[in-house]
Order: structure tokens, then C-alpha cells, then sequence
């Protein structure tokens, strides 16, 4: 695990706290944690796929392990997390990535792939199937306080099914 760095970026008004190991001119994985965990879940994975060589990445989401949390917590939601993504390959100079998530990151990663298809080169999640973001049900019949339901609605829900129609359409013609 002492091959494993870290930073600090200040991207979104925040200090992301990101774990990384490999060569900044490899290719680069973006590894996405599930709830509630840390980037410390893919420490394993992150060494493997950097002796086979690629960049792996591990970030911390906003308000997890050594992230700042948001201002306002209540006001934070889901859509964020996708931006911060966006923002921190933006600050490591990474151009193109594999996305690799799990649980609950693998709804960012979904939605990230979406919105920035320009800079996918592959994605694997794990946990979690994609569903089409027209799929998405807010009124599922969840235990009150369980964990997903402060992310089931968000701003990006209409973004992402325009995006998602778009491309299947563009797929389909």
C-alpha cells in the first residue's frame, strides 16, 4: 500500500482528497466507491491494475473519508458528485478513462459516462445494473432513512434521459 499517493484537489470548492498509484502518462481507471465506504475499498484492485499499466485513481467523494464535506450538507445532492468527477480528471490532465464503480458509485458512473461519452474509454460496475434514466423510480417503496433515498431525486434525472434518447437514437439510425 506504500505505492499508493495522495493529494488533495480543490475543485468545485471543495478539497477532494484522491488516492492514485501509476504513471500520470498511463492509461487511466477511475476507480468509484460504493456507500458508505472510501477510496480505501479499491486499494487492492488499484495496485493490480497499475502493475499491469494503467493510472488508477480513487477519489473520495465530497463529505467521505478525507473529502471536504459540502457548506450546506442538506443542499449537496447527487448531481455533484458527477461533477466532481468530471473536475478531477479535469485536474489530473486525464483525457480519457476507464470507469470502474461499485454500488451507489456506480449510479455516478452511469450518469458520468452519459454526460461526458468523449472521454469514456470503458466502463465496469459492479452491484448495480444500468437502467435507462427514464427507469429511475423515485417513489420506490423504501424503508424510511435508508441511505438511498437521499439521492433518488435529482437535477440531472432530465438531463440524463434527454442524453440517453439522444444516443439511442443516434444508435438506432
Amino acid at each position: 500500500m506504500d505505492q499508493i499517493s495522495h493529494r488533495f484537489l480543490h475543485v468545485n470548492g471543495l478539497k477532494l482528497h484522491v488516492a492514485e498509484v501509476g504513471s500520470d502518462s498511463s492509461p487511466a481507471v477511475i476507480f468509484l466507491h460504493g456507500f458508505p465506504e472510501i477510496w480505501y475499498t479499491w486499494r487492492h484492485q488499484m495496485i493490480a491494475v497499475a502493475n499491469a499499466g494503467f493510472r488508477a485513481i480513487a477519489p473520495d467523494y465530497r463529505g467521505y473519508g478525507l473529502s471536504d464535506p459540502p457548506a450546506v450538507p442538506s443542499k449537496a445532492s447527487y448531481d455533484d458528485f458527477v461533477y466532481d468527477i468530471a473536475s478531477i480528471l479535469e485536474s489530473l490532465s486525464v483525457s480519457k478513462v476507464f470507469v470502474i464503480a461499485k454500488d451507489f458509485g456506480a449510479w455516478v458512473a452511469y450518469s458520468f459516462v452519459l454526460l461526458h461519452q468523449e472521454k469514456i474509454a470503458g466502463i465496469v460496475t459492479l452491484g448495480m445494473a444500468f437502467m435507462p434514466p427514464a427507469a429511475y423510480k423515485h417513489d420506490l417503496a423504501i424503508p424510511k432513512g435508508f441511505y438511498v433515498q437521499r439521492w433518488q431525486v435529482h437535477r440531472l434525472s432530465v438531463l440524463l434521459t434527454c442524453k440517453f434518447v439522444q444516443i439511442t437514437m443516434r444508435t438506432c439510425n
